[in-house]
């Protein structure tokens, strides 16, 4: 490994040291409820997962991608969307999940990026989300127990991951990030940071997709993207 992955290798180490029940104990009890239940969805699968990255790490990209969290890897099968988060959870993934695998979201971007013409853009970007944790369909529970205070990390679930994904961002030095739909863009502000130029644009969700396609097509022109 280069020294930019050791660096980001140690993320993974940390987070799987760290999310436990004694530091978030409402994040569990929610965990535990989902994987109680009988009757799964034919894309769910137990839950205790993560994924930080969705992509290679690659230093200087044009494009960061961040979303807001990880929801389910095959849209249309649970146990192969296991075997594939699983493999996520150990380190960056060899391959590019937008590219690879059968979720909405990567469904939605190669149809957005292809539109652009510029599909090369979604194969080379660095992907991730600001919150690590695998949910499915994010509720109100969620955000409650994710908002919760640890006693032992002194910051929340939120906070924790945000917190590293801010100094992820600082370490890949993208030339654009985009942060994908309302949620993701609690992250940081549209600005300039670190020398990384911060983008908001919309969530790939009904109306949502030619936006997406307009922004990046104004993104491209204007940041130079190569």
């Amino acid at each position: 490994m280069n020294e930019l992955e050791i660096q980001i290798q140690k993320y993974y180490e940390d987070f799987k040291r760290d999310f436990n029940r004694g530091n978030f104990p409402a994040v569990f009890e929610l965990i535990d409820d989902h994987n109680s239940k009988d009757n799964l969805k034919k894309q769910e699968h137990f839950l205790g997962t993560f994924a930080i990255f969705y992509t290679p790490v690659r230093y200087k990209p044009e494009i960061m991608m961040i979303g807001n969290n990880p929801s389910w890897f095959d849209k249309d099968n649970g146990n192969k969307g296991y075997r594939i988060v699983k493999e996520l959870m150990k380190s960056p993934p060899n391959d590019n999940s937008y590219l690879v695998h059968n979720h909405v979201y990567a469904n939605r971007m190669q149809d957005i990026f292809s539109r652009v013409g510029r599909i090369d853009l979604l194969k080379n970007c660095v992907g991730m989300n600001r919150w690590w944790l695998q949910t499915g369909a994010e509720n109100a529970s969620w955000n409650k127990a994710c908002k919760a205070y640890s006693q032992n990390l002194n910051q929340s679930l939120y906070e924790y991951c945000e917190t590293r994904t801010r100094e992820i961002i600082s370490l890949i030095k993208p030339k654009v990030a985009l942060l994908v739909g309302a949620k993701a863009q609690k992250l940081l502000p549209q600005e300039t940071y670190l020398g990384v130029d911060i983008r908001h644009v919309s969530y790939p969700l009904g109306g949502g997709i030619t936006l997406l396609e307009q922004e990046l097509r104004e993104i491209i022109k204007l940041s130079r993207v190569r």
